[in-house]
C-alpha cells in the first residue's frame, strides 16, 4: 500500500467536475428508458436483457474515458488507488467469474428443483435478474459496474479531489453525491442506502489507499441482488 503518494501533479478541477457532473447526467438519462420500455420492446428486445447490455457498454466507455484523461495528464493508475497489474488484474477478474459462476449454478439448480410462487414472483423488484440469460448479462453488469464505479467515484475523484487541495474526507463526501445521482434515484431510501455505501466505500479506499478491497466487496454486494429469486421459490 502506498500511503504516501505526494500529488506532484494536479488533475484540473475542470475536468474532475466534468466527469463527476456529467457521468452521473448520461447515467440519469439511460435510467429512463425504465420509464418507457416500449423504446426497447418494440424493436423486439427483451427489456432487461437490453438494459443491462446498454449499461454494460456506459460502464465500459466510462473506464476507457478515464483512462484517457488519465493518460492526458500524465497520471498512472496506481496514482488513484489501482495498484494491481495486468497479471493481478487477470486473477482478479477470473476469481470473480469463478464465484459468480458457481453462484448461477448453485441459484439455477435450486430452481430446477422447485417450485415458484407467480404472485411473490410478480412483486419482486423489476432489476432483479429473473432468467437465466438475464442472470448471466447480469453477472457480466456487476463485473464492469464493480470496476468502473470504484474507479470513477473513488479513486479518480478521490485523487484527483485531493490534488486540488480539497481535504481528503471533504473529498471523500463530494464523491460520494455523484455516486449516489449514478444509480437514478427512485426512493429516499435508495438516496441513503447509496449515501451510506458510498461514504462506507470512500473511508475504505482512504484507509486502505487501494481499490481492491474496494472493488471485490462493491462486486459481493452487486452479485447478492441475484439471491432474490430464491425468495419467491416455494
Amino acid at each position: 500500500m502506498n500511503h504516501n503518494i505526494k500529488f506532484h501533479k494536479v488533475m484540473p478541477l475542470s475536468k474532475v467536475i466534468t466527469v463527476l457532473f456529467s457521468f452521473p447526467i448520461v447515467s440519469t438519462l439511460i435510467s429512463l428508458l425504465l420509464l418507457n420500455r416500449s423504446i426497447l420492446t418494440n424493436l423486439g428486445f427483451d427489456f432487461f436483457n437490453a438494459f443491462w447490455t446498454i449499461i454494460i457498454g456506459w460502464y465500459l466507455l466510462q473506464i476507457f474515458l478515464v483512462s484517457r484523461l488519465l493518460h492526458s495528464h500524465d497520471w498512472t493508475w496506481k496514482e488513484i488507488g489501482y495498484n494491481l497489474s495486468k497479471k493481478e488484474t487477470i486473477y482478479l477478474i477470473g476469481g470473480y467469474l469463478l464465484f459468480a459462476i458457481g453462484l448461477l449454478i448453485s441459484i439455477e439448480w435450486v430452481i430446477a428443483n422447485s417450485t415458484i410462487d407467480a404472485e411473490k414472483l410478480k412483486a419482486l423488484s423489476s432489476l432483479t435478474p429473473k432468467t437465466t440469460t438475464s442472470r448471466i448479462i447480469f453477472i457480466i453488469m456487476g463485473l464492469v459496474a464493480g470496476l468502473a464505479e470504484e474507479i470513477v467515484y473513488r479513486g479518480f475523484a478521490i485523487k484527483t479531489l485531493q490534488s486540488n487541495k480539497v481535504n481528503k474526507w471533504v473529498a471523500v463526501l463530494v464523491a460520494t453525491i455523484p455516486f449516489i445521482f449514478q444509480h437514478g434515484l427512485k426512493s429516499i431510501d435508495q438516496f441513503w442506502w447509496f449515501a451510506i455505501t458510498g461514504i462506507a466505500f470512500g473511508v475504505l479506499f482512504m484507509k486502505r489507499e487501494s481499490l481492491t478491497w474496494n472493488i471485490i466487496i462493491h462486486w459481493v454486494v452487486i452479485l447478492s441482488a441475484m439471491l432474490a429469486i430464491l425468495g419467491v421459490l416455494e
